[in-house]
């Protein structure tokens, strides 16, 4: 669980009503500080981590776009997993995934922030790394959507208007480029 207690709400009781790969479904019971109890159903979460690979020009990022089967549709992306891997440190596994889909190593990976997804369900987490000094590998794809997955140089100019245009909707991808964006700047 995420967080520190709160005297003004209590966990009462959970069940577990599915474990899965990458998260467990919890239906959950709660009191508030006045007696009054709740119900909420809580997505637990292993978290993951995102990758902002900038290109060795520092004019570019380098993107996946892959099939996303919740929302049934190809979406662009930056290069992500999950922290799937026991004893693995988050930038272990930035680095292992950006080898995966993109097929690079990075020099340096510098931590750029850590996000809470959707705090109204799940206690996920996505801490996302900057990736300079890129020299190139092999992919080595994990997975159905992976196999079909695509690298696709985008322009840092360019990122703005992608997002305000709708071709960059995916939440880590646009917090994980414009706090990369500010920080290259500054």
């Amino acid at each position: 669980m995420v967080g520190t207690p709160d005297p003004d709400y209590r966990l009462v009781s959970e069940e577990l009503l599915h474990s899965g790969y990458a998260f467990d479904l919890y239906s959950t019971s709660w009191v508030d500080s006045e007696g009054e109890t709740f119900d909420r159903d809580i997505v637990r979460h292993r978290g993951a981590v995102a990758i902002v690979p900038i290109t060795n020009d520092g004019l570019s990022v380098l993107l996946v776009r892959q099939f996303r089967t919740p929302v049934n549709d190809w979406l662009l992306e930056l290069p992500a997993g999950l922290r799937d891997k026991e004893g693995e440190s988050d930038v272990d596994t930035a680095s292992r995934e950006l080898e995966e889909e993109v097929g690079c190593v990075a020099d340096t990976m510098e931590h750029l922030v850590t996000l809470a997804t959707a705090v109204g369900f799940t206690d996920e987490s996505i801490s996302i790394y900057l990736a300079r000094g890129l020299s190139w590998t092999e992919r080595r794809a994990d997975g159905v959507e992976e196999k079909l997955m695509t690298v696709e140089n985008v322009a840092l100019a360019d990122v703005p208007a992608m997002v305000a245009d709708g071709e960059i909707i995916d939440a880590k991808t646009v917090a994980g480029l414009l706090v990369a964006r500010q920080r290259m700047a500054g």
